[in-house]
């Protein structure tokens, strides 16, 4: 895992050039500390950091081939390079080092951007063909290494971080109105385009290409296959997806350093760590976060598993005094980013990284395994929907006047009146309704300065949710593995864990295992409307029967009973202080109204009030106040 910085200029440069240059290389160090290496060939600059997991005294980048023709900075893992050197040898490749490196770069120099299909992997990577004078960059399938792209009159910019082209001084830093209006209601930015109005992101599964006097070109080489119901027989698909995540986690268990687990107690890591442990050389180091609230706590269910596979266990308690880092995790975020996972992960990341330097993860198995509540709540939405309207009208009205009682089930009431109230909506907008965690559109019409509302309806590319023939599951699948785990989940895990120089390998991630399961029915997904059926299934001969089929609990973070309490005076203090940069997208009586309302218990703006604090610490970090953060054209 590593970092990387590129500049193609297309102007002589001057010692401004080199200075921005040099921000941009030192501001990601913290994404390789063991080596950090940098070349000039013609009109490019590269810059790399490494953290050196393969072949530990090779692999040391920019590299190139022995005829100087091409050039590459690369990001990432592929899992299967030492099958593809055996076919490259085969063709008479001769290799100076065992790093996955120099297979991808040979790779690229044999088959060109062919060489793509044969990657199993997470990886951007750019290679510069001096001969040609062009570059070309990659992305994974899934989004798992992030690009950024900036151009200007002077030249072409590529980084593994936004804050390289931010501190840099090469991105503007004004607004742009798209990605606000994706952060105010999903809760991070989506997409191509970045927060700042001149940088944009390489979409997963892309390539990106550049010569001189031509426009730059993104397009895609990879897409997930849209769910289809091509496989109906679920004990079919049991044995065939356990032997494709058992590969999987094998090949991401090479590595010339030690390799930890992850391990919230849900079914996803735990399955990793029971199949893992298969095949480990040795006892395995496993990593829990948990809090002291047993209502929200999954510790327990992590030790069972440790116990059972004899994982060394470390463990991390979460307190409302942990938002301490919060500046620093709206640091290396990058862009304005809510969600609340991200606050365990950094200390899940910290404390793993003590150990070891790579981690295991169960990130994917909701998306690929209909593991989320809106598979199994979908049926009973559909029952509700068929309700007379001023039947559920009188209900939501009930549930809430019964919330703002002050009852200790406030906060679930609340949440009960809008599955209520939301389930008058047909099937695609009810889950788009729910994925606005922090601000549905009407509410932002009417309280949210009018620069912040660009209502451009594919922002968050919901058209994949009317897409002809699919199933409404099946959309939402297609909607959550290309837009909510690329943007959202994949961002939270690559920076936090970067942020402690830790690499984070998802075995569920296996584009053959996503394949095989976009293919099975949701019949067969979830037998007696049990979600994530056939893992579960498999495991039965790994873990007991009570552990795998109990509830679903998530990485939920209790910010709406810390912000009624323990946390109150912290946020009304950033949120309300004079001059404070949120108050110029949300009015300051807009925040004292949602703060109200929290502390009263009339409404749950838990999530809502999160995102606003997290926005306000993005800004502080990048120097934005409310005199300078610009939404203008």
């Amino acid at each position: 895992m590593c970092g990387f910085v590129l500049s193609y200029s297309k102007v002589a440069t001057d010692p401004e050039s080199d200075r921005r240059f040099a921000a941009a290389a030192a501001s990601i160090r913290h994404r390789g500390p063991d080596a950090f290496g940098e070349c000039r060939i013609g009109p490019i600059a590269m810059a790399h950091c490494r953290l050196a997991i393969i072949d530990l005294d090779g692999g040391k980048q920019p590299m190139s081939t022995r005829d100087g023709q091409f050039w590459i900075a690369f990001n990432g893992e592929i899992y299967n390079h030492r099958e593809i050197r055996g076919e490259l040898e085969a063709l008479g490749h001769v290799f100076a080092e065992h790093s996955d490196t120099e297979v991808l770069l040979r790779a690229w120099q044999q088959w060109g951007e062919a060489c793509l299909h044969r990657l199993n992997g997470m990886f951007v990577f750019v290679v510069f063909d001096r001969e040609r004078e062009t570059i070309t960059a990659a992305r994974d399938r899934f989004g798992e290494k992030p690009l950024y792209i900036c151009e200007t009159a002077e030249a072409l910019y590529l980084a593994s971080e936004l804050k390289a082209l931010a501190v840099s001084g090469v991105a503007e830093k004004r607004l742009d109105p798209l990605a606000l209006y994706s952060f105010l209601t999903l809760g991070y930015v989506t997409g191509e385009h970045s927060i700042f109005r001149n940088v944009g992101r390489l979409l997963p599964g892309h390539v990106l290409t550049y010569a001189p006097g031509t426009a730059l070109e993104q397009r895609p080489w990879y897409q997930p296959p849209l769910p289809t119901d091509e496989i109906d027989d679920p004990e079919a698909l049991v044995e065939q997806s356990l032997d494709l995540l058992r590969d999987s986690v094998r090949m991401r268990l090479v590595a010339d350093v030690p390799v930890g687990c992850f391990l919230s107690g849900g079914v996803d890591s735990s399955a990793v760590l029971a199949l893992a442990a298969e095949v480990a050389d040795r006892p395995l180091e496993a990593f829990s976060v948990g809090f002291a609230d047993a209502r929200y706590d999954e510790r327990p269910y992590a030790r069972i598993v440790a116990q059972r596979y004899a994982a060394r266990h470390h463990e991390f308690v979460l307190q409302p005094q942990s938002v301490e880092v919060l500046e620093r995790i709206a640091w290396h975020a990058d862009e304005p980013f809510a969600d609340q996972a991200a606050l365990p992960t950094w200390f899940l990341s910290e404390l793993t990284s003590r150990h070891v330097k790579v981690a295991l993860s169960g990130d994917g198995g909701d998306e690929f395994f209909a593991g989320y509540d809106v598979y199994r709540s979908h049926a009973l939405s559909e029952r509700v929907r068929r309700m007379p309207a001023p039947l559920r009208s009188l209900a939501v009205m009930a549930l809430r006047k019964a919330a703002a009682a002050g009852t200790v089930r406030s906060l679930a009431l609340l949440r009960l009146a809008r599955n209520i109230e939301d389930a008058g909506l047909e099937a695609g907008e009810r889950f788009m309704a729910k994925q606005q965690t922090v601000f549905r559109q009407a509410f932002l019409r009417q309280h949210v300065a009018p620069l912040a509302l660009a209502e451009v309806p594919d922002c968050a590319n919901p058209r994949l949710l009317r897409e002809p023939g699919l199933h409404p599951l099946g959309a939402i699948a297609a909607w959550q593995q290309r837009v909510s785990l690329p943007d959202d989940m994949l961002h939270k895990v690559d920076r936090m864990s970067m942020a402690h120089a830790l690499e984070v390998r998802t075995p569920f991630l296996d584009h053959r295992l996503g394949e095989l399961m976009n293919r099975a029915s949701f019949n067969a997904k979830m037998v007696g409307g049990r979600q994530k059926y056939i893992l579960r299934k498999a495991l039965e001969r790994y873990l007991p029967a009570d552990f795998l089929w109990r509830r679903k609990q998530g990485f939920v973070v209790p910010l709406s009973l810390w912000f009624k309490d323990d946390l109150a005076g912290f946020l009304r203090g950033r949120l309300l202080s004079p001059g404070a940069a949120v108050q110029g997208i949300v009015p300051r009586h807009t925040l004292e109204l949602l703060l109200g309302e929290h502390a009263r218990g009339t409404r749950d703006w838990g999530s809502a009030l999160w995102a606003l604090l997290m926005f306000e610490l993005w800004c502080g970090a990048h120097g934005l106040t409310q005199e300078n953060l610009s939404l203008e054209a």
